[in-house]
């Protein structure tokens, strides 16, 4: 009996070409779409869920509450921590470590090298099981002088030679010494947050100079502290009862409570992340490496699952449409004895087999668009056919699809009344399967036109936040770094005019930190006469006389610090200084406009000395608009402008003409200064496209994924057409003998076609504009609403014209047959 009815099967579908390769390509193109996505979402489910204790890992983070500003969340906790948590927990915590990221210079056989790696403490060893290829790890991380780099980095330092035992000159802040090479481990993978090159033990002693810069709690940094906890129930308990260790332990914070009756937890938050929550869920500043978005991985399985479905859809309305071909076949058949039971089994039988064979050219798009597919996301993703659980899935994909498919058109097709059928000598349909196929149409044209909308939103906004005006030039402005370091600190305003006479370079000027960092040095401000619970935190830049020329940034009142006046800047103890600040910190200090604030004096944190922060007066002599210095993913924060050349760290370059020959000539007045620091350099204008890379990958994916979604609902809307006529060939024949011209038979078909996309049109626009407007949220500054509104009718007039095309194609075909052919049987 199976035989047969795969016997049956095969003839069918090799008797019905279009319905087969309408449904065959249109469930390959499903299942190729399920696929991908399927391997993205494994991989991006996967990340450090390979440690042996990745259950009991655990991330401490902190959050800052300050009045006025916007919660600072940092994937972060100071240095401290790591010996308070062991010893407050000592019931639930086994170990703790921290990774401290470090940027030195290193130095290898006399040339110089920028490096990033981490200082982190003796317990990594145990609480991460890194494969180590050569020499012994916990060794390694218990010696000061000892150092543990990736395969990728000894290759690149020692080659083919074996490196344990070799030596790397390391030069950091006070550290200037020699290292020797004790273990080599093998680069992470990439499903990972940790993002580790090399490792050295963290020691204080290390820092006599700097110690108040580590051993802090004021100072988060990029310092990541990780627990290992007895088993993973631990973390809640933890969490709860982290808010009591800050409270007995945390010092040097008081001057930051808002009140007497306050505690340092109501604005020092920490609470613990299991590390298999990180990438999908990261905190923000402080991250590693760039993190996942758990709401793009939705947006994918919700792609991947409509375009399976809009498959799936057509399978159920081409049968359906075609089951009164098979008529005649079912009631035969029931008259000759069989049930409804074997007639069932029969059609999702066929539904299981063209499943099959959309399945086999599903896997063969896959082999194809996977390397394109990877170079488009950046992974190395691979389909495993030994792997047991991909198997699983690609045949739990197969049968949940033919069931899907199959069982509905099957219990249709097996209802049929023999009785019924035979003494009308036709198929009778009902008009609840029309109904059905109507349904099912409106369903896929309103996830089609939906997703239109969704891909224009996202392109539109990405196009709208990397091209708003930052409120200053970012075109032709490269940044140099590492002007900071000791050996070019001493010579940064002979470099400066050295980079100034270099052909094309037009404008040069100091700041601490480049565009698009997100780190902020807060400092107290108080306005002279206010109360002294009124003082306000504002974020703080060192620049120089240039830096305003160098970007371009006019003044809102007053004027920018000047050579002509050698008292500007920070002052000495006891006499005035200046200070220049952006509108959104004049208005914090209570400032109703920008020329109010000229001439008013504030006082501030202007040094130190033995005994702590020194403050002074500071009179305000200019105030700037406010401008996207940072991340324009963030509000623009209130900040001020220091004269404060000893914080210099890069050097903004203003230039014309071709980049890399600017760069190339740069470069070569910079060794003239030191061969011992990397020259380093970013142009502005790339930076802050990267912040929106994310975003891009989305709008393309989008764009990919609706162009299926479309052209399989329009195959389907084709195979229907294309049925519905051949149904009505002797209706058309008798309207074409009566007159009928050839666009009047096609405008009757189309307009059949028209109303449930119009439907669906009406569906998809309020549930588009009501996603998109909850994710166009997460940005401080986005596109308008109503633009939602003119991508609505975008996507409703794309999608009508492309069904109207669709349908055109075959009724014009239909509409131009000779009425002969179809009457004269009659």
């Amino acid at each position: 009996m199976f035989r047969n009815y795969m016997k049956i099967a095969i003839r069918n579908l090799i008797r019905n070409k279009l319905y087969s390769a309408i449904n065959t390509i249109g469930l390959a193109t499903g299942f190729a779409a399920c696929i991908l996505i399927m391997l993205y979402v494994r991989h991006e489910l996967s990340y450090d869920k390979f440690w042996d204790k990745a259950e009991r890992i655990g991330r401490i983070n902190t959050t800052v509450l300050l009045p006025g500003r916007a919660p600072y969340e940092a994937a972060s906790a100071s240095t401290p921590m790591k010996e308070i948590i062991e010893t407050y927990f000592p019931d639930r915590i086994v170990r703790a470590t921290r990774f401290i990221p470090v940027h030195p210079v290193v130095i290898r056989d006399g040339e110089a090298f920028a490096e990033d790696i981490h200082l982190t403490d003796p317990e990594t060893a145990q609480m991460f099981d890194i494969p180590v290829l050569r020499g012994d790890m916990q060794a390694t991380l218990n010696d000061k002088a000892s150092l543990a780099i990736s395969e990728t980095m000894a290759e690149k330092y020692f080659g083919n030679t074996d490196p344990i035992g070799q030596v790397l000159r390391i030069k950091l802040s006070e550290i200037d010494k020699d290292y020797r090479i004790g273990a080599v481990f093998r680069d992470l993978p990439d499903n990972t947050a940790l993002a580790i090159n090399g490792l050295a033990k963290f020691d204080l002693t290390d820092f006599p100079q700097t110690r108040g810069f580590y051993d802090t709690w004021g100072n988060l940094g990029e310092h990541q502290v990780y627990i290992e906890a007895i088993s993973a129930n631990d973390f809640k308990t933890i969490s709860d009862r982290l808010p009591d260790l800050v409270n007995t332990h945390v010092v040097g914070l008081d001057s930051l409570k808002s009140g007497p009756e306050a505690e340092v937890s109501d604005f020092y938050i920490q609470s613990v992340q299991p590390i298999t929550d990180i990438h999908l869920n990261p905190v923000g500043i402080g991250e590693m490496k760039p993190a996942g978005d758990i709401d793009a991985v939705r947006i994918l399985v919700g792609i991947a699952l409509a375009v399976l479905l809009i498959a799936c859809i057509n399978f159920i309305n081409l049968v359906t449409a075609k089951s009164a071909q098979r008529a005649r076949e079912v009631v035969l058949r029931k008259v000759l004895g069989a049930n409804r039971s074997q007639v069932v089994t029969q059609f999702a039988g066929e539904t299981i087999l063209l499943a099959g064979l959309g399945l086999l050219f599903g896997l063969l798009f896959v082999e194809v668009s996977l390397p394109s597919f990877n170079r488009f996301l950046n992974l190395d993703l691979t389909l495993a056919y030994s792997d047991s659980t991909t198997l699983m899935l690609i045949a739990g994909l197969l049968l949940t699809t033919g069931l899907i498919a199959g069982v509905y058109p099957a219990l249709i097709v097996s209802g049929f009344k023999p009785a019924q059928l035979l003494r009308a000598n036709r198929s009778t349909e009902g008009s609840g399967s029309r109904l059905l196929r109507s349904a099912l149409v409106v369903l896929q044209f309103t996830i089609s036109t939906a997703l239109i909308v969704a891909t224009a939103t996202v392109y539109m906004q990405t196009w709208f936040a990397t091209n708003k005006d930052p409120g200053y030039s970012k075109d032709n402005v490269l940044v140099l770094n590492n002007t900071g370091n000791e050996k070019i600190a001493g010579s940064r305003e002979a470099l400066k005019q050295a980079v100034l006479k270099v052909p094309g370079v037009s404008a040069a000027g100091y700041t601490d930190y480049s565009p698009i960092d997100i780190h902020e040095r807060l400092s107290p401000f108080q306005l002279i006469g206010a109360k002294s619970d009124q003082t306000v935190l504002i974020s703080t830049q060192s620049v120089d006389h240039d830096y305003l020329d160098t970007y371009k940034i006019p003044m809102l009142a007053g004027r920018f610090y000047s050579r002509d006046f050698p008292s500007d800047g920070m002052p000495a103890e006891g006499a005035l200084g200046s200070v220049v600040m952006n509108e959104t910190s004049a208005r914090k200090l209570g400032f109703a406009a920008p020329q109010e604030a000229i001439g008013q004096r504030v006082t501030a944190v202007t040094g130190v000395n033995a005994e702590g922060p020194v403050y002074g007066e500071l009179e305000i002599i200019g105030v700037t608009p406010d401008f996207h210095f940072q991340s324009p993913k963030r509000a623009i924060r209130a900040e001020v402008y220091l004269l404060a050349p000893a914080r210099y760290n890069t050097l903004a370059v203003k230039y014309d003409g071709a980049a890399q020959a600017v760069v190339s000539r740069m470069e070569t007045v910079w060794r003239s200064f030191s061969r011992e620091v990397p020259f380093q350099y970013e142009f502005v204008e790339d930076t802050i496209a990267a912040e929106f890379e994310r975003e891009s990958t989305i709008s393309r994916v989008l764009a990919i994924f609706s162009l299926i979604t479309v052209v399989i609902a329009c195959l389907g809307l084709y195979g229907l057409a294309a049925f519905t006529a051949e149904r009505r060939t002797r209706e058309i024949g008798i309207r074409k003998v009566m007159g009928a011209r050839v666009f009047d038979i096609v405008r009757l078909l189309v307009w059949q076609f028209s109303k449930p996309v119009l439907i669906a049109n009406l569906l998809a626009w309020p549930l588009a504009v009501w996603a998109m407007s909850r994710w166009l949220e997460t940005f401080p500054y986005r596109i308008e609403t109503w633009f939602l509104w003119l991508f609505c009718l975008g996507a409703g007039a794309l999608s009508l014209a492309i069904a109207w095309a669709t349908v055109c194609i075959q009724s014009t075909r239909v509409a131009r047959t000779n009425p002969i052919k179809a009457l004269r049987y009659e």
